[in-house]
């Protein structure tokens, strides 16, 4: 079931653009809805079974547990829990849910004024106003809010006499709860129940669409950056330290960039400079591979300093990713120094021995950070483009071989067409690259279009058909344990990463569908106030709400490129592309004649 109560709706005037501006409203976050993924043959979870944290998480990126003496009586069926306690008349059991970060680090709590990451100014912030359980059956279940050091913040008893699913609904004063650290409900004894969803209300501030999808974006990655460390978690309701991505780190600083623009202010741009500066002086204390930064990092050791995560490696493209966003991070920001920087870095990386036989850029370097990698970026798309960008600014004059298949995404994969578009706006155009002779505008457009239309033409009754929901693409799989990669070439695909939508959303004339299409999403709980779900099935029933970092970083920038386009005003991260010496020395290799940004419209100059 997908819920969503909007209170009062008003229009207000942005230049020519009239924008839909909700009023306050009530929207539902789930932090459980209680279905179960797993693969075939996985035995169904029980209260008394060890949980594996990197799978078994809450909707708001935290983890859970099972809680009382009859917890052994808890059934975990495959869409709801079910408590049995009618033979047991002092026995109680339930679950408790960690609001902020995992239930052990008493630091990370939800202050239900600010429910959004401290960093966010406060004219954005949400309140929690409100709790509300579904639940069935007989008996009494009790609502709890805790503190980190187990206070109560919050109470309600439920009386339940309800053979059918009912939602039980009860206001929360957001004043009295400033440290929260677990959501709990209790089966209290002889109770005989079942619950299948447990939800924040989420009162969201006045803002307009375009604002909001940026913000509930930002939100989502900012999730999982620790102050302490300067490193982004690859999930969200992971332990810190235990596995960070470079890539979205960077993704995040340069989102915090445009969060700071003057257009928004959802951080302050003191906090956008202090983030670039602390990620900057945490990666430059990495060990690289030949200059390649690790994909992965842990901390480690009795100084909790941090290296390459072992089985992982020394990557050329999440090396790419990272620096370019950096270095624009720091243009925006006026921060030269940690701009040169970044450049000397991009200059020390050993590309003579990194390259393969036939002239292209090995994927990189295993864990030791010696053995090459024996593949290499020759498929065409973004990340090859973006490794060959950043072997551009240290060597301008370096000429890469071909691309395979020019024009053409391996697999018909969304977000392989879109990713060097959001660093970069030389690829809005339809002047033949020199390097391979793509005219990227029409291939980015042909692959909107074949995304749109696989789905109606496959799966035309499906949920996402009716509405309008779209994105093969690549991501976490059904389950969340492992890596999956689609693509309109594939026959009968039903998994959807809907990344894709914002990714492609600048190429669709009218901004307005896409928000209009995010506001359906959000009414069916796949673009809740935390940030847009992992992925979900064609048919609607089930969905992935990992809060993974990667491509929150790619929702993030898309977001606001889509907000920069929508506004007509100048894209401040394609502004650092064009502004920055290097990286338009580096671009000659694509395009001769530089692009240009002027009003939010981008386009080539020689067009």
């Amino acid at each position: 079931m997908r819920l969503l109560s909007t209170v009062g709706a008003v229009a207000v005037m942005l230049g020519t653009q009239v924008m839909a501006q909700p009023a306050t409203r009530l929207v539902w976050q789930p932090v459980q809805e209680y279905f179960i993924h797993r693969d075939e043959g996985q035995q169904v979870l029980a209260g008394t079974k060890r949980l594996n944290s990197f799978t078994a998480y809450t909707h708001i990126g935290t983890d859970f547990g099972f809680h009382g003496p009859a917890e052994h009586e808890i059934e975990w069926l495959t869409d709801e829990v079910v408590v049995h306690l009618g033979q047991q008349p002092d026995a109680w059991a339930g679950m408790w849910h960690s609001l902020a970060g995992q239930a052990r680090n008493a630091s990370r709590v939800m202050d239900f004024t600010h429910a959004y990451p401290e960093p966010v100014t406060a004219r954005y912030q949400p309140r929690v106003t409100a709790v509300m359980l579904r639940a069935s059956g007989r008996g009494r279940i009790k609502l709890e809010i805790k503190s980190p050091t187990d206070e109560q913040r919050w109470t309600q008893v439920i009386e339940l006499n309800e053979p059918q699913y009912r939602m039980f609904v009860h206001p929360v004063a957001p004043e009295s709860v400033r440290d929260g650290k677990t959501i709990i409900w209790t089966a209290e004894p002889g109770s005989e129940v079942k619950v299948s969803g447990l939800f924040l209300g989420i009162e969201q501030p006045q803002i307009p669409w375009d604002s909001y999808a940026f913000l509930a974006s930002y939100a989502k990655i900012a999730r999982s950056y620790s102050i302490g460390t300067g490193f982004v978690r690859d999930r969200a309701h992971i332990e810190e330290g235990a596995f960070e991505s470079v890539s979205a780190t960077g993704m995040y600083v340069l989102a915090s960039a445009a969060a700071a623009q003057e257009s928004l202010g959802i951080v302050t741009a003191d906090y956008a400079r202090w983030v670039l500066t602390r990620t900057h002086e945490a990666v430059k204390k990495l060990k690289t591979g030949r200059g390649l930064l690790p994909h992965f990092v842990h901390r480690h050791g009795r100084e909790n300093a941090y290296s390459i995560h072992p089985g992982t490696e020394y990557s050329t493209v999440d090396t790419a990713i990272y620096t370019q966003s950096m270095l624009q991070a720091a243009i925006m920001l006026d921060v030269p120094a940690v701009a040169e920087d970044l450049i000397l870095q991009i200059q020390e990386i050993d590309y003579d021995l990194l390259h393969l036989p036939d002239g292209h850029l090995s994927h990189g370097l295993a864990d030791d950070g010696i053995t090459l990698l024996p593949h290499g970026w020759q498929d065409w798309g973004g990340e090859t483009t973006l490794v060959m960008l950043m072997e551009g600014i240290a060597n301008p004059e370096h000429r890469p071989p071909p691309m395979r298949t020019p024009g053409k995404a391996w697999q018909g994969t969304g977000f392989i067409t879109e990713l060097q578009s959001l660093l970069h706006p030389d690829f809005d155009s339809d002047v033949p690259d020199a390097h391979d002779g793509v005219r990227w505008l029409s291939v980015r457009r042909a692959m909107l279009g074949a995304q749109r239309a696989y789905i109606p033409k496959r799966w035309p009754q499906s949920h996402a058909a009716r509405n309008g929901i779209y994105g093969l693409s690549a991501g976490e799989n059904e389950a969340g344990n492992g890596y999956y990669v689609g693509g309109v070439d594939l026959p009968d695909q039903k998994l959807i990463h809907p990344h894709y939508i914002l990714m492609s959303a600048t190429l669709n004339p009218q901004s307005q569908e896409t928000y209009d299409l995010l506001e359906r999403m959000e009414k069916a709980s796949y673009f809740p106030p935390w940030g847009m779900v992992e992925n979900l099935n064609v048919d609607g029933r089930s969905y992935l709400p990992m809060e993974g970092s990667l491509n929150a970083g790619f929702e993030a920038l898309s977001a606001y490129h889509l907000f920069a386009k929508n506004r007509k005003i100048p894209d401040a991260i394609y502004a650092a592309s064009l502004k920055s010496p290097q990286i338009r020395r580096a671009m000659q290799l694509f395009y001769p004649v530089p692009a240009k940004v002027a009003g939010g419209e981008r386009e080539a100059a020689a067009q």
